[in-house]
């Protein structure tokens, strides 16, 4: 599975997992800071990549429309409010990246789906 960061996560939690070995961008990376989160998605499904955000409402409401049209998505992976997005607080969302994205290598384990991050 490959990986796109919502703008406040950042390239340093992409490089960090891009060292464990996984596919990680940062929409900075990317060229689409302070785009519209529509054109995110829609930039993230073109490159096959479910979006990682704390943002709930807008992404859950993209992904609602996205499923009312029938097209396919590769989901957001929700990020819940207990993970830290400071700076200090990168190491355990990255552990907890890098075992979801171990438990779920493949696209068609999130496709057309939202996915909530846990720590467990």
């Amino acid at each position: 599975m490959r990986l796109l960061l919502d703008e406040h996560l950042g390239p340093t939690i992409a490089e960090q997992l891009g060292q464990l070995g996984h596919d990680v961008v940062a929409v900075a990376e990317v060229g689409l800071r302070q785009q519209l989160d529509t054109e995110v998605m829609a930039w993230a499904v073109g490159e096959r990549r479910a979006v990682v955000t704390a943002n709930y409402q807008d992404f859950r409401r993209i992904h609602d429309v996205y499923l009312s049209r029938g097209e396919r998505h590769f989901g957001p992976a929700l990020v819940p409010r207990r993970f830290s997005l400071s700076r200090d607080g990168f190491g355990r969302l990255i552990e907890t990246l890098d075992r979801f994205l171990t438990e779920h290598p493949s696209e068609p384990a999130v496709e057309s789906a939202e996915a909530w991050l846990t720590n467990d």
